[in-house]
């Protein structure tokens, strides 16, 4: 099968998944490239899946919430959203990001998408009677755009390393600033937060893996600064909002909702995250009628699955970062470059969902399809380079 044919539904996958309203074509893709993947498989038998532990406990833990669920169909279908998909699309990534070529193609087509959905943004933008974001919009609400900013970041510094562009860089940078100026106008705070906890450890990481020759000193003054700028854009946001943190439900609700998680430890009321408005509809506010779930994904875990829940979805971020942090070490620089974007993936999505739960349909499979973008060309990499050593021997 040739290369270009084999990637292509996975190459669409990418470019529509952004884009609200595309959720058949989307699966379709994904079970074109998943089906590729299956004969990959029978070719070359099944991989050694990073995390595959953390996985299996993550989809043992979600089978077992069932027994206890308030409305097991529902949580049944959200098994199915939230882990099936989620985990064909990690498969189906992995398995054929074979090559340097092979995550070449990926990622312009990731690029691709974000160019189309940037200019749509704009154009609804300047339209817009209001300067509010247009939440209806055919660009996605705000906080949706901001979370989805904060997992392609990542994968546009990828891209700089990988393409073999002669601009690449300027291009990468070019299309980063774009997007940090629409996340200005999605005046969303908790990005700002998230993305200066990204830019810390990216810092380090090129600092420290020998990808950026600066000074400490230097790599601390940029560091403040990111922190500073961050601020000043959150405070922005606030008073444009009127928003004031005392008014803001998760203070009062969330030690509620802890409360209710202790009352019942080991089990919970079925994953997903609609799990409070059904099974605790006194926790949800009246005044903020938007505030039906914690706004946590770590808190809509414990109420979904109880503490075994919560122990699952940790588990599942520190074996992925874990795994990122070693690939950052390798001496292969694109491989080691692989383990520093996905590190910034894992801080970035973890930072914006503790506020919020956005883990959710297409941003969680943009996560999955990064992730298992990044761990498969590492696994392959590293597979042909040993394959080649013992030829060599």
């Amino acid at each position: 099968m040739k290369p270009w044919l084999r990637l292509l539904p996975l190459a669409v996958f990418l470019f529509i998944l952004p884009f609200p309203g595309t959720v058949a074509l989307r699966l379709l893709a994904l079970a074109a490239g998943l089906m590729v993947s299956a004969w990959v498989w029978h070719k070359e038998g099944f991989p050694q899946v990073p995390a595959r532990f953390a996985l299996l406990f993550w989809l043992a833990c979600a089978l077992f919430s069932l027994v206890t669920a308030v409305d097991p169909s529902y949580s049944l279908g959200e098994i199915k959203n939230e882990i099936g998909y989620a985990m064909a699309a990690y498969l189906a990534f992995f398995t054929l990001t074979r090559t340097r070529a092979d995550a070449a193609v990926l990622l312009s087509a990731l690029v691709l998408g974000t160019l189309a959905l940037a200019a749509l943004a704009l154009w609804e933008y300047v339209l817009a009677p209001s300067t509010a974001w247009n939440e209806g919009g055919r660009a996605g609400g705000s906080g949706s755009y901001s979370t989805y900013l904060l997992a392609l970041l990542p994968a546009l510094l990828w891209a700089g390393t990988v393409l073999r562009h002669e601009h690449r860089w300027n291009l990468m940078a070019s299309l980063i600033a774009l997007q940090l100026v629409i996340a200005v106008l999605t005046g969303q705070r908790a990005f700002w937060l998230a993305l200066a906890l990204q830019v810390l450890v990216a810092l380090y990481l090129l600092q420290a893996r020998g990808f950026v020759a600066i000074s400490a000193r230097r790599v601390r003054v940029i560091a403040v600064g990111a922190v500073l700028l961050s601020v000043l854009v959150i405070v922005s946001a606030t008073m444009t909002r009127g928003v004031v943190t005392t008014k803001d439900p998760r203070v009062t609700a969330w030690p509620a909702i802890a409360l209710r998680i202790l009352e019942r430890p080991l089990v919970g009321k079925g994953f997903g995250r609609e799990t409070m408005k059904k099974a605790y509809p006194d926790l949800v506010s009246k005044e903020f009628p938007l505030f039906w779930h914690a706004h946590n994904v770590f808190l809509n875990y414990g109420m979904s699955m109880g503490i075994p829940g919560l122990i699952a979805i940790l588990w599942l971020f520190f074996a992925l970062l874990r795994k990122f942090w070693v690939l950052s070490r390798d001496d292969d620089r694109v491989i080691a470059m692989a383990g520093i974007c996905g590190a910034l993936l894992v801080v970035g999505v973890v930072a914006r969902n503790f506020t919020n739960d956005f883990f959710q349909r297409d941003l969680a499979l943009l996560f999955w399809a990064i992730s298992g973008m990044l761990l498969g060309y590492a696994a392959h990499a590293k597979n042909n380079a040993r394959r080649a050593q013992a030829a060599g021997a």
